[in-house]
């Protein structure tokens, strides 16, 4: 029986991280006008490095059942790319963004070898990783939005596609909050399931042709072509991949505190150097670049699962999957609705996350002004139109453009310097 059980709950894991996977390469993909087949390759290649570094940073990296995804800067970063670049340009924008990807994750791998790194961590007080997950929830809800309405598909509201994310989110609360032993576990599985046989009901599901006719292949190194060097991405990339050590820490205090231990004090340089090591593969296998993802302690909520066999076995699974073309060709056939409809509870679970954070700290007027001025900031600058900063820079407007950034930042910087606590004993307080 506890075999039968390990071996549902490692298919709940394998099926989450492809839940997570699936939709970054169909959005991206759609973004730079990528065929059918590309899109089939480069969930292949989602599939084999996220397993592959999700594996590495429970063996040698922070050792925390946090599954790798793709980071949501770095997906805003690609369509940002995307939107800015012209029709035959794309494709040079996504060679930008490998070079992008490996210079920051040498950046990174540097940093974790610094013994200061841990002052980095200092600075993500309760606020900064509480507005952090706010925030990025937010800028996360609109792709959200027009995935589960059909408005990414067709341009409008699709009241089929709505009907059917509506399902989905139904099924897997209702699991979740009524179902008992297995059945609870089972939530976003049993959803993603319903989901899929729906989307396939309504005409949504496609067949998708392998590009390769071998059983057993290894992924393509740079199917984009080789990298190039842009100085304007190149900063983007880096400052993109040093602000992500908030993504880090934030999952890392949170995972922590879902299962009720004290993180590790090496814990954050260790995942910092295979964050750093992620990146760099990511850029040499053409993909979005990958984090460790805080909703993964929202699906623990969810789901109850808190034993880390079944998160090796469903994440080797997948990495495994990624050898296989007909894997990547199958799942390109999830339509991204089922897959933001899957995922809409545990990112709530995970903005929930940061409202606890801050409901811990002290409700003075100095730490209200701090959180209010940081949202306001942050959500202010995500409703900006496209071509708001047309006149700034490239590089810089990659950069102003990117609320969750700008919001982040100006956290900090109210937080550890213009509204900085200079009585400890306040401090520990806020920090409680």
């Amino acid at each position: 029986m506890r075999i039968f059980i390990n071996g549902l709950q490692s298919v709940q894991w394998m099926v989450f991280l492809l839940a997570n996977i699936i939709a970054v390469p169909i959005a991206v993909g759609a973004a730079y006008d990528l065929s059918a087949v590309e899109i089939s390759t480069f969930i292949q290649r989602m599939m084999l490095i996220t397993g592959v570094i999700t594996l590495l940073q429970i063996w040698i990296g922070h050792r925390l059942p946090l599954l790798e995804g793709g980071a949501g800067m770095w997906w805003a970063l690609f369509l940002v790319m995307a939107a800015m670049a012209a029709p035959g340009d794309k494709l040079t924008a996504l060679q930008q963004l490998e070079a992008g990807m490996i210079a920051a994750g040498g950046v990174l791998i540097v940093l974790s070898l610094l013994p200061s790194v841990m002052r980095i961590v200092d600075l993500f007080t309760p606020i900064v990783t509480g507005v952090f997950l706010i925030l990025l929830c937010v800028q996360m809800s609109g792709s959200f939005f027009k995935g589960m309405l059909g408005v990414s598909r067709y341009g409008h509201i699709d009241w089929s596609v709505a009907g059917m994310s509506l399902a989905v989110i139904v099924i897997v609360l209702l699991l979740s909050l009524k179902g008992k032993g297995i059945l609870r576990s089972m939530g976003p599985l049993l959803g993603i399931l319903a989901g899929w046989g729906l989307a396939a009901w309504l005409g949504l599901t496609e067949g998708v042709e392998t590009a390769d006719e071998r059983i057993f292949a290894l992924p393509e190194i740079l199917p984009w072509g080789p990298p190039v060097w842009d100085f304007g991405v190149l900063l983007t990339s880096v400052l993109t991949g040093v602000i992500l050590i908030s993504n880090l820490v934030a999952s890392v205090v949170v995972m922590s505190k879902t299962l009720g231990v004290e993180p590790e004090p090496r814990a954050f340089s260790r995942g910092l150097r295979m964050n750093g090591v992620g990146s760099v593969v990511s850029g040499g296998f053409s993909i979005v670049g990958l984090v460790p993802l805080s909703v993964s302690a929202g699906f623990i909520m969810t789901t109850g699962i808190r034993e880390k066999l079944p998160f090796i076995i469903g994440t080797a699974l997948v990495a495994v999957a990624g050898f296989f073309p007909a894997t990547g060709a199958f799942f390109a056939t999830l339509p991204s609705e089922v897959a933001y409809a899957s995922l809409f509870i545990p990112f709530s679970q995970m903005m929930g996350f940061g409202f606890r954070d801050l409901m811990g700290v002290a409700p003075s007027n100095r730490n209200l002004l701090v959180i209010g001025l940081s949202c306001m900031f942050g959500a202010g600058i995500m409703f900006l139109p496209p071509d708001a900063l047309t006149q700034v820079a490239p590089w810089l407007r990659n950069v102003i453009a990117n609320g969750l950034l700008m919001g982040l930042l100006l956290c900090m910087l109210l937080e550890h310097v213009i509204f900085r606590e200079k009585n400890t004993e306040q401090k520990e307080t806020t920090r409680g």
